[in-house]
């Protein structure tokens, strides 16, 4: 013990909350003031929120959109995911998002804070500046019309039957109500379908969620540096000292776009997280910084890493998975492998289901050219066909799979739409369509359905055929 006493142990004792389930309070009923009145409420000012937000406000409608940090971009800011994804399909030539996606990433090009990893610029995925990513988000969003609340999070709903008659937040001002027309949640974590009341899924057939992961980024990174395979290979072999198990994480990430001796890293990952758990949640920011001082201690030992010096870390964990709505229309995994077509599709993609284990150590990649790919925790690869095909089979040609409007509707509720990694899809497909360039089209289509929404807020009146054409219109390259 050090002169200071006190000192952490390893592995580490409980920090967490001690469970208390005897015990409740009563609070007082309450009468709580509305803080506005507006068409379309928009509760998660990520990608999917900031995206739905700015359609429904250019379409002219009064658009709140309430989000808790002080500044909008979710993942692709608080959380330091600095990647957008291909606006391409398989075949490297057709375009198959654009309209807001890609408004986003011409803004981001503008202030030099976009780089194409394709040789041609324009058809490989983005590595964007995190920082520079906030002024492009309220640019987009105070552009468009939309009035914003920040610092404030969502805690309740009053429902009434199938409908959602007052939304509730809390912030700074204390405790206001806020009533729309249509609500739309794009929390990630489904917060405004479940104070609702309405039935979710959760994680995997077993409850089991994709493990978060906390995003870092290091300096002095020297030429010739070990991989960051190799880098992972390392780190396998020694237990962590935190708390003794193997290094989990399934290590990526990307040379800085200012200063190739930067690096962002996904390097951590806490398994057995359901980040929509107070208590998980905690457990994965607090573990998750630990685990980043050991991978950051040990990374030193490296070559060319051995000056490498933390530059930031992610104000949250990144979470890939939690709770997803009861749909209209549950998206399958199959649907998603074969890009199966719909009526009533509103967004396009190509990034393949991407499963982190939730237990432990190892990620799984399912293509949609027939592939599928497993890499341990300890670098080691094993490749196959998930089509039953032989491995020097053809490959399939599908230029990307599509989701249906009717993933957004949740079944129990009339004036709810919902967009982002907690829309209706099953654990596999939600591995696919979870990504933010993904997100933003479920967004985009959410805010527009909105305005297109039958009297009384009704999201099941809307036109499929309308809400595409509308969708085309503004620029969205439905095939």
């Amino acid at each position: 013990m050090s002169e200071r006493g006190f000192e952490v142990k390893f592995p580490l004792g409980d920090y967490l909350p001690l469970a208390n389930s005897k015990q409740s309070v009563s609070e007082p009923a309450r009468e709580t003031p509305v803080l506005t009145e507006c068409d379309v409420a928009v509760f998660g000012g990520g990608p999917a929120g900031l995206c739905a937000a700015a359609a429904a406000a250019r379409a002219g409608k009064h658009v709140l959109l309430v989000e808790r940090h002080g500044f909008l971009g979710g993942m692709a800011t608080a959380a330091g995911v600095n990647v957008l994804h291909t606006l391409y399909g398989t075949d490297g030539r057709t375009k198959i998002i654009g309209a807001l996606p890609e408004e986003i990433i011409r803004r981001l090009q503008d202030l030099a804070a976009a780089r194409n990893t394709s040789a041609d610029g324009e058809t490989g995925g983005w590595i964007i500046c995190s920082e520079t990513a906030k002024f492009v988000f309220d640019d987009l969003v105070v552009g468009s019309g939309v009035r914003l609340l920040l610092g404030a999070r969502f805690v309740d709903v009053v429902r009434q039957g199938r409908r959602i008659e007052a939304a509730i937040v809390e912030g700074k001002s204390g405790r206001a109500g806020i009533v729309a027309g249509v609500y739309v949640d794009c929390t990630g974590d489904a917060d405004v379908i479940r104070r609702a009341g309405a039935e979710t899924q959760l994680g995997d057939a077993a409850g089991r969620c994709q493990s978060p992961s906390l995003v870092f980024r290091l300096g002095g990174r020297k030429d010739q540096a070990a991989t960051l395979g190799e880098i992972q290979a390392e780190l396998f072999k020694t237990p962590m000292d935190y708390n003794g198990q193997p290094y989990p994480a399934f290590l990526w990430g990307n040379p800085g776009l200012w200063d190739s001796r930067e690096h962002m890293l996904a390097g951590t990952r806490v398994p057995g997280v359901n980040s929509a758990d107070a208590i998980d949640l905690t457990r994965a920011e607090v573990e998750g910084r630990y685990q980043l001082r050991w991978v950051l201690d040990r990374m030193k030992s490296m070559p060319g890493w051995e000056d490498a010096y933390l530059v930031d870390v992610a104000a949250q964990v990144g979470a890939r998975e939690s709770h997803r709505i009861l749909a209209d229309h549950q998206l399958t995994r199959r649907e998603v492998l074969d890009g199966a077509t719909f009526p009533d599709a509103i967004a396009q993609g190509t990034y393949p289901i991407d499963i982190h284990n939730p237990d432990g150590p190892g990620i799984r990649f399912e293509h949609l050219d027939g592939r599928w790919s497993r890499i341990g925790g300890d670098a080691s690869r094993e490749d196959g066909r998930w089509d039953g095909q032989p491995k020097g089979a053809r490959l399939r040609e599908t230029l990307c799979y599509h989701v249906p409007y009717r993933s957004l509707i949740p079944r129990e509720l009339d004036n709810v739409l919902v967009a982002g990694r907690c829309a209706g899809a099953s654990h596999d497909s939600a591995g696919a369509i979870r990504v933010m360039v993904n997100c933003m089209q479920l967004g985009q289509a959410a805010g527009t359905a909105a305005v297109l929404a039958g009297k009384g807020g009704d999201v099941r009146d809307v036109d499929p055929r309308k809400l595409r054409r509308r969708l085309m219109e503004d620029g969205v390259p439905l095939s």
